[in-house]
């Protein structure tokens, strides 16, 4: 692919918190329409470099490129005007909220009031079961039903860059999956997906690239598929010897 097709680079990144730095010359690079994986163990740094990404914290040198403009010292609503959408690791939703009413809030630096009811049905005829928890407070469903309702609050900003921290974290089997295919089908529909997943394996299934990350640093990159044949990745992260 030619560079005209990034859409995020990362170059030299440096961050944290405080005086504790986290992630230390991180480079990376997503190309639009592709899902790109971060890996690695508890305690790599991979949620702190979504929230760098995003804004929440912010980087103390190197440049965060979107769409080929240098969003580092944007404000988190800019990026989402611009396009990005983040969905955090764990409950992020208003649990005394109804479904419809955490849609609605997804949609909160949006004013085209008709326009975003007729997403909002759009969207549960894609997720049924948001259809039928529609008017549910949202603390009443299930892990992996809060999951796809963080998901569809992240799609109604309509997104060209969605940030996607731990999907499936404490999910059964059965709903990784299900997570997983809504992830694939958000992608099929033009958006690119940076997705950090301590489910390796599932991870790389879905993604066209990947990354690995390690003590605040890149350890490796590749292609899904050549991740997935790698032997160090196998037997460190795919549960395998």
């Amino acid at each position: 692919m030619e560079n005209n097709d990034l859409i995020l680079e990362l170059d030299n990144i440096h961050s944290g918190y405080g005086e504790i730095e986290v992630l230390k010359d991180i480079s990376l690079w997503a190309h639009r329409g592709q899902i790109v994986s971060i890996l690695g163990a508890n305690g790599a740094g991979k949620s702190t470099l979504l929230k760098t990404i995003f804004g929440i914290v912010q980087p103390t040198s190197g440049q965060v490129m979107y769409e080929g403009q240098d969003i580092g010292r944007v404000s988190t609503f800019e990026k989402l005007k611009r396009g990005i959408a983040y969905v955090p690791e764990g409950r992020s939703n208003f649990p005394a909220m109804t479904v419809q009413e955490n849609l609605e809030m997804g949609a909160y630096s949006r004013s085209d009031k008709k326009q975003i009811q007729e997403d909002i049905n759009n969207l549960c005829e894609r997720f049924p079961i948001l259809k039928l928890k529609r008017y549910t407070a949202a603390g009443n469903l299930s892990g992996g039903q809060q999951q796809m309702v963080e998901i569809a609050m992240g799609l109604m900003l309509k997104p060209r860059l969605m940030l996607i921290d731990e999907p499936t974290l404490g999910m059964a089997p059965i709903l990784v999956t299900e997570v997983l295919n809504i992830i694939k089908e958000i992608n099929a529909s033009g958006t690119t997906i940076l997705i950090v997943e301590q489910n390796a394996k599932r991870a790389l299934e879905i993604s066209d690239y990947a990354y690995v990350m390690e003590l605040g640093k890149m350890r490796m990159q590749g292609s899904a598929e050549e991740l997935g044949r790698n032997q160090e990745v196998i037997e460190a992260y795919l549960g395998e010897r």
